[in-house]
């Protein structure tokens, strides 16, 4: 099923990851030059996009039996769940060391959008890849699982 493309596209997700983190600024830092992640973005859609279209493949083409159907499913589901809980906190937690949102005053993203340069791993980070992917897989999953039992 694993299939060398698939892992070069997860290890490019992994370093789209990682270079959203290393340019997004820290809620203690302060920048005044804008966002450099707006350049990073289109690589950011290309390699998930590829994966999500690899990983898609991987899986219509895959012929399990129906109870592994059902197993991926429900394993993808408490992964989606999961990856959203933790993304849930993940957000507030941020948002509570800016100080809050962009339309609080005492916010360091006071009248910024929510797309800038402190809160782009908001958007990007591990557990919306896994949400993505999660996802991705448990409808795929599903829909397949479906049709192979009678």
């Amino acid at each position: 099923m694993l299939s060398r493309q698939l892992i070069i596209y997860f290890l490019l997700c992994l370093i789209a990851i990682l270079m959203v983190k290393e340019f997004s600024f820290s809620p203690e830092s302060f920048s005044g030059n804008g966002n450099p992640v707006i350049l990073i973005y289109p690589f950011v859609l290309l390699t998930f996009t590829l994966f999500g279209y690899e990983l898609f493949l991987k899986l219509k083409g895959a012929s399990f039996k129906g109870s592994t159907w059902r197993n991926v499913v429900v394993c993808s589901f408490i992964i989606l769940l999961a990856a959203s809980v933790l993304e849930f906190a993940y957000i507030n937690e941020l948002i509570q060391k800016l100080g809050g949102p962009p339309t609080n005053e005492e916010s360091r993203i006071y009248r910024f959008p929510w797309l800038n340069q402190y809160t782009n791993t908001i958007f990007v980070n591990f557990y919306t890849f896994l949400i993505y992917a999660s996802t991705l897989t448990f409808f795929t999953s599903l829909f397949r699982w479906r049709r192979n039992t009678p």
